[in-house]
């Protein structure tokens, strides 16, 4: 008896840690300033490698503006991450200081 309830005391933990675990995950959305983008085949290869990172779930990139607004889940993509698949490109994000200079 007494191994039974230790047994489902055990199991109650573990389905509670996993559940506190996906509650601190977060679905975040950001702006990255992209350089170099010319046109819309540009936009379209920045789109879909990001689209291909596991964690994005959303990802509108437009050249006119020079920028990616992306929806991802910080418990498996940084946004360190998606800056390198968009430097892997061949364009290059635009740092801080220069994007708040533009804005």
């Amino acid at each position: 008896m007494y191994r039974r309830v230790t047994s489902f005391a055990v199991a109650c933990a573990i389905v509670l840690a996993l559940g506190l675990a996906t509650a601190f995950a977060a679905i975040r959305t950001t702006t990255i300033h992209i350089k170099g983008m010319k046109c819309g085949e540009c936009s379209y290869s920045v789109a879909k490698a990001l689209k291909a990172t596991d964690g994005v779930q959303d990802v509108q990139v437009s050249h006119e503006k020079g920028e990616a607004v992306i929806t991802y889940d910080d418990q498996k993509v940084t946004e360190a991450r998606l800056r390198e698949v968009i430097n892997g490109t061949g364009f290059k994000v635009a740092e801080e200081a220069e994007t708040k200079g533009t804005q």
